[in-house]
């Protein structure tokens, strides 16, 4: 509406700018809200990684005690052996595999034949979705400790 001397009456905004308006706002909020639903995403998946990795080293050190206390897992039995060993502490919904154990042939590591020094390659998986699954290799060098246990199938190194 014009007033009598041709000015512009300023009685507020249009409905076409106050649509404009709320949809720029919108998008903005969409924005917003993804960028946080993203960064939760990635926090879940960053606390599964270090968890995992935390227990992965957790099962290398039993493994190396249960070494030290009871010597070397036989090749035969060596990953089922070593599966066996429990880890302290380890939380619902995780797991600890052992996924293979090879020895040293004197030039390369090759399939577990003689009770030499031992690669344990252990994993630890958590629970989910494979989008969401985690999974934490660490591989472990095994010897056969001096401390004076000999098994059936090893003996004393130090003896």
């Amino acid at each position: 509406m014009q007033s009598a001397q041709g000015e512009r009456d300023e009685r507020g905004e249009t409905l076409i700018e106050l649509v404009v308006a709320i949809a720029i706002l919108g998008i903005g909020a969409v924005a917003v809200l993804a960028g946080l639903m993203l960064s939760v995403k990635a926090s879940d998946q960053n606390r599964r990684q270090a968890t995992g990795g935390a227990y992965v080293r957790s099962f290398a050190e039993a493994i190396q005690n249960n070494v030290d206390a009871n010597g070397y897992r036989a090749c035969g039995s060596a990953i089922a052996g070593y599966s066996a060993v429990t880890v302290p502490d380890l939380p619902a919904g995780y797991t600890a595999t052992v996924t293979a154990v090879q020895s040293w042939t004197g030039s390369a590591w090759g399939a577990c034949t003689a009770n030499g020094i031992q690669r344990v390659d252990l994993k630890v998986t958590s629970s989910g979705d494979a989008k969401h699954k985690v999974d934490e290799t660490l591989t472990v060098i095994l010897r056969q400790p001096c401390n004076g246990v000999a098994t059936a199938s090893t003996s004393d190194p130090c003896a």
